[in-house]
């Protein structure tokens, strides 16, 4: 298997989540109406098929069809896109190889939340601790999105709120292999101005893998009242995580001992004890001669606690900030002009302190420190659409970031300062015309970059690094999407990004890096998704969808100290991939559904001495629903990897090696493993 591409392999998600009598009376041919579906991305309010630029959706039937598998395995369906998952609270998004060489993160892509950033103040974002089914579609922007979203040099995810619809309640229970357990209760009540919805989650497992054990939980409010021509949104979420931690573990213990945890990490228990908040209250407004605008709230806390081999790492992060945007249409007999001007604030104190590790208790302390991170985004966009054809959008950001850093352990001197970037301007042109009635082409220009994240800004012994300086880069990009025959969809993208000022994380010991300015790299790339309903009668409906990227990208310009990596491949990120999904409905009852997704090799080391094996994962979903009265179960089982592949699911780049152990550059992906589900909708 793992030498075919596999052109026509399997699953469009087809699970609907309308409730009671709703849901049986859609079909999975929904999903290939997706060009159909209205985006908020850069505030167009248009459809997928008419929107300037490179967005990918993933749909609420996506969502539910996989609300019992984790969230990489739902974001890597999309081309363009690739989640390493190492752990449940270790993983790394990458969009068109941007952010593949950050250690152990997500970093230089955006996210929000209804508006909330999910991104904190050094471009780190955290999505894997979200609920699935408070979302109702996400929509994923590939490449520089600056002219309205900020920073994110390698794109922007977008999640929608659920939205209620009746009243529900809902509860399931989930057991699969490796003791592992999901629990989720949620009410909706809809009350014509008044929605509310409320969603709990548990998440235990004891993992495959040794030091390993999993305790997640997630309650979530979402609130809307609508009053005349304003919208009141309000948003709170809470995350509680207790994370095992097995780490990394070099190629030998990978192939013959793939449960086995690091052994440092193993033998000090490692784990990490976490909590976050997150809020935002927004209010849109529409007023008089075309005007409307948007006020957006947010708030985030984050406490952490985490046991390592080397130290004792407390920290804790407080964030808040706010949306601002005004628009004003003017409408005449042969063009639309919107004008969009806004404002994005972010405020962040961040505290951390190390202490020695004296046998898993907290000893002396090691450092202790707080940096103060700003930034201000301010923006205009102007959107013309011309004789209900031609659609173009200029726009552009000018950001300013700040980051103050004091040293309050002062053994070693007093090492405080403060770090401010030179404003950064980002425009974005994106253009858009009609082919056929069904059929568009797209063409882009943008720019983004990325800021120094937090060990990037400093020297290995606490000095402040006053020569690094953000990545930035172009991409220029050609599209096109539409229907090919009804019931056919397409959505194809050639693309380049000239990327200057790399940022390269050079570990030199177990805790510590050195953030340098490395060189430039280049990324070219083509993909291409298709989506068909081929079967529509009474008795049986079938979608079958493929999608992939070919992104040969390499090092134009790189030198690290004395070695030059120019013309390498870039590490961490394949050549190739490509992902196939095929599903049924039968007598809208039975759901089938397989997925499968190869992911070629890639370098693991800059002088591409080293390069990871290609996968190829296959996954299988089924579900049957029935109803009584009022309630509606549904009973569904997973059997992920069914092939029972050896494979790696997370890399870690550029590995080093201390005390003489072997570099440890593999996170074992799951074996072969199994869920049960159980869930009851009932509608008031």
């Amino acid at each position: 298997m793992k030498k075919l591409f596999p052109v026509l392999l399997f699953c469009l998600c087809l699970f609907n989540s309308a409730i009671g009598q709703d849901l049986t009376e859609k079909s999975v041919s929904d999903s290939v109406t997706i060009d159909e579906i209205t985006v908020s991305a850069f505030r167009f309010e248009k459809k997928l098929l008419e929107t300037p630029g490179a967005i990918s959706l993933i749909t609420l039937q996506q969502i539910q069809l996989n609300s019992e598998v984790s969230i990489d395995q739902l974001i890597n369906q999309t081309s363009g896109v690739y989640m390493q998952s190492g752990t449940m609270n270790t993983n790394r998004l990458t969009i068109r190889g941007i952010g593949s060489r950050s250690p152990y993160s997500t970093n230089k892509i955006r996210a929000y939340f209804e508006g909330i950033p999910l991104t904190n103040g050094v471009g780190e974002t955290s999505i894997e601790d979200l609920n699935l089914l408070t979302f109702s579609k996400v929509e994923i922007i590939k490449g520089p999105a600056s002219g309205y979203y900020g920073s994110g040099l390698g794109g922007t995810l977008l999640f929608a709120a659920r939205r209620q619809q009746g009243d529900v309640a809902e509860g399931s229970a989930s057991y699969g292999s490796f003791n592992t357990s999901r629990q989720r209760i949620s009410l909706q009540l809809d009350r014509d101005a008044f929605k509310h919805g409320l969603y709990y989650e548990n998440f235990t497992s004891d993992g495959f893998r040794d030091n390993n054990q999993t305790d997640r939980s997630n309650l979530s409010y979402i609130g809307r009242l609508d009053k005349d021509k304003h919208h009141f949104n309000l948003l709170i979420n809470h995350t509680g995580m207790m994370a095992y931690i097995p780490s990394s573990i070099d190629k030998d213990t990978y192939q013959n001992s793939p449960e086995k945890a690091a052994a440092n990490w193993a033998a000090t228990e490692g784990f990490e004890d976490y909590q976050k908040l997150l809020g935002g209250f927004s209010v849109s407004s529409e007023w008089k001669r075309n005007k409307s605008s948007q006020i957006s709230l947010f708030a985030n806390q984050y406490k952490n606690y985490e046991l390592r081999p080397f130290n004792i790492l407390k920290e804790d992060s407080y964030y808040w900030g706010g949306r601002f945007i005004f628009e004003k249409l003017l409408i005449n007999q042969k063009a639309e002009w919107k004008f969009t001007i806004g404002n994005e604030s972010f405020f962040e104190k961040y505290n951390w302190l190390t202490f020695e590790n004296n046998d898993r208790q907290q000893g002396l302390l090691l450092s202790k420190n707080r940096e103060n991170r700003n930034y201000l985004n301010n923006f205009v966009q102007i959107t013309l659409t011309a004789n209900q054809k031609l659609i173009a959008s200029f726009g552009t950001n000018l950001n300013t970031t700040n980051y103050k850093y004091t040293d309050n352990y002062l053994t070693d001197g007093d090492q405080s300062g403060q770090h401010q970037f030179k404003t950064i301007v980002s425009p974005r042109l994106a253009v858009s015309y009609p082919l056929t009635i069904n059929q568009r082409i797209y063409t882009t220009i943008s720019h983004g970059f990325s800021p120094p994240s937090l060990e990037e800004t400093l020297l290995p012994d606490g000095q402040r690094n006053n020569d690094i300086q953000p990545e930035s880069g172009w991409s220029y990009e050609l599209g096109s999407r539409g229907t090919l025959f009804p019931g056919m969809y397409y959505d194809i993208s050639a693309y380049y990004m000239d990327i200057r000022n790399l940022l390269v994380a050079r570990r030199v010991s177990e805790d510590a890096y050195l953030g340098i300015n490395a060189g430039q790299t280049a990324h070219p790339g083509f993909e291409y998704s298709l989506k068909s309903n081929f079967l529509n009668s009474s008795e049986i409906k079938a979608d079958i969808s493929h999608s992939g990227s070919f992104s040969p990208y390499y090092f134009v310009d790189f030198i690290d100290g004395d070695e030059d990596y120019s013309g390498n491949e870039l590490t961490g990120s394949p050549r190739f991939s490509c992902n196939s999904a095929l599903s049924f409905l039968v007598k809208r009852k039975y759901t089938l559904s397989l997925n499968h997704r190869y992911t070629g090799s890639m370098p693991l080391r800059d002088d591409n001495s080293i390069y990871s094996e290609s996968s190829s994962v296959l996954n299988f979903i089924g579900r049957y629903q029935k109803q009584y009265g009022k309630v509606l179960f549904d009973f569904g089982v997973v059997v992920n990897n069914i092939t029972n592949e050896k494979y790696a699911s997370m890399y870690a780049i550029n590995a080093s090696s201390f005390g003489g152990s072997l570099p440890r550059y593999y996170y074992p992906g799951m074996p072969r493993n199994f869920n049960l589900s159980l869930k009851a909708y009932y509608k008031f």
